[in-house]
């Protein structure tokens, strides 16, 4: 029976620490793979959100924890493909985008192709505004 127990411990904690794909927070699901994500947003012709954090970053944790988790945020970020990269492990990705500052969010048309990259944490009411100017710039 201990054997069992230190298995199935062993098991949980790898599970944990493998890289995901997509990891879903309540009703909404991120994508952790640029790639996977641009394949996405050609094929669902939808524009891309890339969250680009730490996980020192006390702003980083706000945005998640006020603006993410926000039910009405939620239902606009289901018109874009949405990215989560931690910027200290993809460093090369937060480098092509000019990510200086945590968290920085960018916008990028279905192709692919850049639209803006806005630094910094926004309030619920604040960033449904942001994702409504960067729907209309996507088009």
């Amino acid at each position: 029976m201990k054997k069992l127990a230190i298995l199935v411990s062993f098991l949980l904690v790898m599970g944990c620490t493998q890289p995901q794909a997509q990891v879903s927070e309540g009703d909404f699901t991120w994508i952790r793979d640029i790639n996977i994500a641009l394949d996405t947003a050609k094929t669902e012709n939808k524009p891309i959100l890339i969250d680009f954090y730490t996980e020192w970053c006390g702003w980083c944790k706000k945005l998640d924890k006020d603006t993410y988790a926000n039910l009405e945020v939620q239902e606009g970020l289901k018109q874009f493909v949405c990215v989560k990269i931690d910027a200290e492990k993809n460093k090369d990705l937060a480098k092509q985008y000019k990510i200086n500052g945590f968290p920085s969010t960018a916008f990028l048309k279905s192709s692919g192709q850049l639209i803006e990259v806005v630094p910094g944490y926004l309030p619920p009411k604040d960033f449904l505004k942001l994702l409504d100017r960067m729907l209309l710039s996507s088009k």
